[in-house]
């Protein structure tokens, strides 16, 4: 169990950085919204195309909380038993490769929540609003709160992992 929750603290480390790349952006975006001039010209796009752009990423955002779901449960799908050599099936179950298969879903799901907060910041130098930031940047805060992965689910997953061994 110790293994285990040295691995989540470094997933646990992982995510709060990449959090982190959400202040910074916040940042950057009231920066630049202060002080007009850091951005010169007009917007990149007309109004009207933002608008189109800024519906299609709110669809791809929705799917993404679907998505996120469905790719832990592809990573972590239990294993089973058999099927492969004795030899293949003791690397598979060995301690370090099962932690990385949890590490890797999180910085998966860590990408994928971070991603709204993206698409925002692209709305904002397409169009200049920093509302559309905002928008998706509570986008992110929200899957970040859902999604955020917890040590008891990481001990559950292990435990199933042992039981089917």
């Amino acid at each position: 169990m110790d293994k285990l929750r040295a691995a989540y603290r470094v997933a646990v480390i992982i995510g709060l950085a990449m959090m982190a790349t959400l202040l910074v952006y916040a940042v950057v975006v009231g920066i630049l919204e202060k002080d007009p001039a850091l951005i010169r010209g007009t917007t990149a796009l007309p109004g009207s195309q933002v608008e189109i752009i800024k519906f299609a990423l709110i669809g791809v955002t929705v799917v993404l909380f679907f998505v996120i779901r469905f790719v832990n449960s592809l990573l972590l799908k239990p294993k089973e038993k058999g099927g492969a050599s004795p030899d293949a099936r003791s690397r598979q179950t060995t301690e370090p490769s099962e932690f990385g298969i949890l590490t890797t879903a999180a910085v998966i799901t860590y990408a994928l929540c971070e991603a709204p907060a993206i698409f925002g910041l692209v709305l904002f130098f397409l169009g200049r609003n920093s509302s559309d930031f905002h928008l998706f940047l509570l986008f992110s805060l929200f899957y970040f709160a859902v999604y955020f992965p917890k040590f008891s689910r990481w001990e559950k997953w292990y435990r199933d992992q042992t039981v089917r061994r």
